[in-house]
């Protein structure tokens, strides 16, 4: 039988490693490939069937009494660049603790149950997101051709990876048919359960989200004989464009974000001009109205410099997750004395591309400070708890109803 719940903790140790720079499991990245590896073997250690799909969705599948579609949990394995302990990771060995908790309730549940280790969530080593439920739910993707920043492209870092999860002995390969539903557990990534020292948010929606590649191109010239008149400065229209972007978010919505959070330069020589600058848009709303107002406006502010392109590599619309599911779970933590409030998801999650096709819940637990996708992400271990027991009184009441 699994063992107490402080096996939380142990597992969370295992599967991060203790690197102060925080944790670098890119998608197909040897610490990934380990750590999907694990979890196979973990899952098959407590009777799971094993499957992975063709961009390394690992699926395992703990038994019913009835041969329905399953009751899923789980989240995504990879992390950002330097991230924390706990986005995505939590979800995962969160849902393996819960099931294995449902199975010790007695009988076996009606419903089969199925955890999911999605691939990629993050978009962090390649400029393309959720792209693990995107295969999962049968989106169409153009992602083969991608490159990372050594060179290496989407599709060769994929095969590598996932051919090497294929041939584990018992691992089938397939693409999990879909679940009756499911639910993901996560750290909340904000402020509001924290400061409001609630232990339990409950997610009613996920907001819409684009991404842009903006590049200023230049003219590379000597720093020291350019008179500045006659300088085609790439960073100096860009650092222009991107204060004037600032201005425009300050006149916009309280609700919208809007983050500049990666720029490069070339040739990136302390004494030469630069001939490009590119920079990274992310921006996010809870309407999908208010979202395209202050894009056509985003637009107009840059069309007024010249030189400069814009590229769009992502675009997820607002989510609102079942009603139902949330309704369920209220009742339930009722039940159970714990506090919550619900709550709109400011982060994007794999659950937007899985509520596109089956029901789909989220509950959240606490960040400290609301720090994440940083090394001090951190969340209490009883709030990690509360979450796990919430999650698995859940998930026992969606297998065991008729």
């Amino acid at each position: 039988m699994f063992s107490e719940e402080h096996q939380l903790a142990d597992l969370l140790n295992q599967f991060n490693t203790t690197a102060d720079t925080g944790q670098n499991r890119l998608v197909y990245s040897e610490q990934w490939l380990h750590n999907q590896k694990t979890l196979i073997l973990l899952g098959q250690k407590y009777g799971a069937k094993a499957t992975v799909d063709d961009y390394g969705n690992v699926s395992l599948e703990f038994p019913g009494q009835e041969a329905t579609l399953p009751i899923a949990t789980g989240s995504h394995m990879d992390t950002v660049r330097q991230g924390g302990r706990y986005d995505g990771l939590y979800g995962v060995i969160g849902g393996f603790c819960a099931i294995q908790k449902v199975y010790q309730q007695g009988s076996l549940p009606k419903k089969p149950l199925r955890l999911i280790s999605f691939s990629e969530e993050e978009g962090s080593r390649f400029p393309a997101a959720f792209t693990g439920s995107k295969h999962y739910t049968g989106q169409q993707q153009q992602v083969a051709a991608l490159v990372d920043e050594t060179g290496i492209t989407f599709a060769q870092a994929r095969e590598n990876a996932i051919k090497q999860l294929q041939a584990m002995p018992d691992v089938r390969r397939q693409r999990a048919p879909l679940p009756a539903n499911f639910t993901e557990l996560h750290i909340e990534q904000g402020p509001r359960l924290s400061q409001a020292h609630q232990s339990i948010g409950l997610v009613t929606g996920i907001v819409a989200q684009n991404r842009y590649n903006v590049t200023v191109h230049g003219q590379a010239n000597h720093a020291g004989t350019t008179p500045m008149a006659q300088r085609q400065d790439a960073i100096a229209t860009a650092s222009r464009l991107m204060a004037s972007l600032y201005d425009l978010v300050d006149k916009s919505s309280n609700s919208l974000t809007f983050t500049i959070g990666e720029i490069r330069v070339s040739p990136n020589v302390s004494n030469v001009i630069a001939e490009s600058c590119t920079f990274t848009i992310d921006c996010r709303e809870e309407s999908d109205e208010r979202l395209a107002t202050f894009l056509s406006a985003m637009n107009k502010v840059i069309k007024q410099f010249d030189n400069v392109t814009i590229e769009q590599t992502l675009h997820v619309p607002a989510t609102l997750l079942s009603q139902a599911l949330r309704k369920q779970n209220a009742e339930i933590a009722t039940q159970m004395k714990f506090p919550f409030r619900e709550l709109f998801s400011g982060a994007g999650h794999d659950s937007q591309i899985m509520s596109t096709v089956v029901p789909t819940t989220m509950i959240f637990v606490p960040s400290k400070s609301g720090i994440s996708h940083a090394p001090a992400e951190y969340t209490k271990m009883s709030d990690l708890l509360i979450g796990v027991a919430l999650l698995t009184a859940s998930l026992s009441a969606q297998a065991n109803e008729a």
